[in-house]
């Protein structure tokens, strides 16, 4: 069986907006094994976070095809992509997206009381503690988020993102609105996820911190993925 989770080939993006086509991605090949933890970097407008939303199914690609688990994602029935959105695939965006009156708890119960409402609520609760424990926030479950840091909303997002066990983690710019102390310990708990619950991560970043925790490192530009040695370090 293959170790290959995630992969792409020859995947484009073209938006024709005003009369005016503006190609974004120009036939990506990409591969993502499982329990790998890559990041992708690249200059602001390179196609990074396009490539990602198509990755997780958030839009749909011009041309080319992305598979997983051996699937075509152009393949998948409508019950197919809603479970992919739902279970497969966890997110991680730059702000936390967070509902401002469930506490930090509810917020986590929430993507497996979507997937399953007639789940019961305890086993849901206590799957969701456990998480908040794993980011280092066993003492904020009944916090709003209004009553948390930056970085810990962030790490309650990422406990959200953990809840349904995704086979895949993806984040955009995870580190992006923290300051350089919870950017660090935010690089370090998804290092931690990698090691000891092998989980597979594919994050976007500017962060060169973050980059030096993962064990795969691929640069997007001109539209193309390039290897990391082969680009212009000026371009991040």
């Amino acid at each position: 069986m293959s170790d290959i989770l995630l992969e792409t080939k020859a995947l484009t993006r073209v938006f024709c907006e005003t009369g005016e086509r503006l190609e974004i991605l120009k036939g990506v090949d990409f591969e993502l094994s499982k329990n790998e933890f890559c990041v992708l970097t690249g200059a602001s407008g390179s196609g990074k976070s396009t490539f990602l939303n198509l990755v997780g199914a958030l839009d749909t690609p011009t041309s080319g095809e992305i598979i997983f688990n051996g699937k075509s994602l152009g393949k998948m029935n409508s019950a197919e992509k809603d479970e992919y959105h739902s279970k497969k695939v966890g997110f991680v965006f730059q702000f936390h997206h967070l509902l401002a009156e469930f506490t930090a708890l509810e917020n986590v119960c929430v993507p497996a009381r979507i997937l399953n409402p007639h789940a019961n609520l305890k086993t849901v609760q206590e799957h969701a503690e456990e998480l908040l424990q794993k980011v280092g926030l066993k003492d904020r479950l009944k916090h709003l988020p209004r009553e948390l840091s930056g970085g810990e909303r962030q790490r309650v997002a990422v406990a959200r993102a953990l809840m349904n066990n995704p086979d895949v983690l993806l984040a955009d710019e995870p580190s992006g609105n923290l300051d350089e102390k919870n950017a660090r310990m935010l690089n370090e708990l998804f290092k931690q996820i990698n090691e000891d619950y092998k989980q597979t991560l594919l994050v976007v970043t500017h962060d060169e911190r973050m980059a030096e925790f993962a064990t795969k490192r691929v640069h997007m530009q001109g539209g193309i993925l390039v290897p990391y040695q082969d680009f212009n370090a000026k371009e991040i």
